[in-house]
């Protein structure tokens, strides 16, 4: 298996009554010693965005993390992407409905020149999509062969909370990285997944967890000349928040039945979070944003 993780055990297969407890001692034990032997050459960097022009673009209901990730797409500097890149070629795996991909087109300004996703399953929302948008492609494939289904044109290279899902996360950068060295033109990847801290948020999720130690397994694949920046997005006020309105409805339900809520209220204490949350860089926030930058003439995020 080429994992970063410890262990096989996927919670999204499901978990037996025995496989729990093991399942999050596993990467309790995982994620130990987070900030050791770490890839010199991360850039550690703060999130900074102007996200109060954006609230409006996030779901109410939507979770911390998810709002965070939202807010971020939609604060990339996408006129610096699109001088950098030229006309914008996106390949997102774990895409799922391909709703991102709409978001990125009118983000960027319409900067995006073509949008291929891959998910392992089908969604009902891909032939709307596909029909609405003609620079659309929607394709079913596991992230174990996304290599042939690569267009030759891409230079920006997504995922959004897909990686932890992955069986062989490695294998899926292997198959990244042999596109960009074959490549001779800028590439850009940008993939944001949960960090640490969302073990005790999420409970069973995925497979994984990321911290920059096993976050390094994936950048030193990728050659010296290429620019690593981690953003960390969130902090402890938005992991209280995940809590207080996820999680403990979770436990209390003892089932994973999307809890209900007042929004005008969360929303509200949402707002304070992020304020209070964007103060400091946290070096234990909610997700990472991790970006690589490949042949750039002046780079992007370094």
């Amino acid at each position: 298996m080429k994992s970063s993780s410890l262990h096989t055990l996927n919670a999204d297969k499901g978990l037996s009554f025995f496989e729990k407890p093991l399942y999050l001692f596993l990467n309790w034990l995982n994620n130990l010693l987070s900030y050791t032997n770490v890839d010199k050459r991360i850039n550690f960097k703060p999130l900074s965005m102007n996200w109060k022009n954006y609230l409006d673009k996030t779901h109410k209901e939507s979770s911390m993390a998810r709002k965070l990730s939202d807010l971020f797409w939609w604060t990339l500097p996408w006129e610096k992407i699109n001088n950098e890149l030229g006309e914008i070629n996106i390949f997102d795996t774990g895409c799922g409905s391909g709703g991102y991909g709409v978001r990125l087109i009118e983000a960027s300004n319409n900067s995006v020149n073509s949008y291929t996703g891959v998910d392992a399953k089908e969604k009902a929302t891909w032939n709307e999509f596909q029909s609405k948008y003609k620079n659309f492609k929607l394709i079913k494939s596991t992230s174990n062969d996304v290599s042939s289904f690569i267009p030759k044109e891409t230079n920006l290279i997504m995922t959004q909370s897909a990686i932890e899902h992955f069986d062989e996360d490695l294998l899926y950068f292997e198959q990244i990285k042999k596109f960009v060295d074959s490549s001779n033109k800028p590439v850009l990847q940008i993939h944001v997944f949960p960090a640490v801290s969302t073990l005790p948020l999420y409970l069973f999720h995925g497979l994984r967890q990321y911290n920059p130690r096993n976050i390094s397994k994936i950048t030193r694949m990728f050659d010296d000349h290429s620019k690593i920046t981690l953003i960390p997005l969130g902090g402890r006020e938005g992991r209280k928040l995940h809590f207080k309105y996820f999680t403990w409805p979770v436990l209390i339900l003892r089932k994973f039945a999307k809890p209900t809520f007042d929004t005008s209220e969360y929303e509200l204490e949402m707002t304070r979070a992020l304020v209070e949350d964007g103060k400091e860089a946290a070096k234990s926030p909610i997700f990472w944003a991790l970006i690589i930058e490949t042949r750039m003439k002046e780079g992007i995020f370094s």
